[in-house]
């Protein structure tokens, strides 16, 4: 049991590090990355609940909000959402190249290092905080507080898969593409 735990601490030490390294020299990307996957589960619910979206946008204009909506409002505010979700996932996108594009990982055939932990356990924070101040478990928003992480395994899919030379360098076109 102790050669397990030890080899778990030194796999998720070398983990840590590469995240680390990989962070410095990606710099503004790094933190572009991590700050949509703290805007993506906002929006993602906005989509589920379009009335947010109205409800937002009448507060900041100092417009009184009504109690109840028509549904042409609802409409507008499901337009909204669904195109802050696509301007925010093609900003996910071009950030997570750029982050793997800037930190050149030394001898990395696949992207290095896998970020999906990362925005995985940001959800899984982010979940029990909300059960623990609530009090109620709800399983479609625990799905929204991991949505982060299914778009951040879309994103290394695509650097892996679609833009190996583009991200990883022509010394990567020849590996054999899978998640790392």
């Amino acid at each position: 049991m102790s050669d397990y735990y030890a080899n778990y601490k030194q796999t998720v030490g070398a983990y840590a590090a590469d995240v680390h390294v990989a962070s410095a020299r990606a710099g503004r990307y790094a933190v572009a990355v991590a700050m949509g996957w703290v805007a993506f589960p906002f929006v993602v619910q906005t989509v589920l609940n379009p009335t947010d979206a109205i409800r937002l946008q009448m507060k900041l204009q100092g417009v009184p909000v009504p109690h109840v909506f028509t549904a042409e409002q609802a409409a507008s505010g499901l337009v909204e959402a669904v195109f802050a979700l696509c301007v925010l996932v093609l900003l996910q996108m071009v950030c997570t190249v750029l982050f793997y594009r800037r930190a050149q990982m030394e001898g990395a055939s696949v992207a290095t290092p896998a970020l999906w932990p990362l925005a995985a356990c940001w959800g899984l924070i982010g979940d029990a905080g909300w059960w623990y101040v609530t009090g109620v478990f709800d399983p479609s928003g625990g799905i929204v507080g991991l949505s982060a992480a299914a778009l951040t395994v879309g994103g290394e899919i695509l650097c892996n898969r679609l833009g190996r030379e583009f991200v990883l360098g022509s010394s990567a076109k020849a590996a054999v593409p899978f998640l790392g």
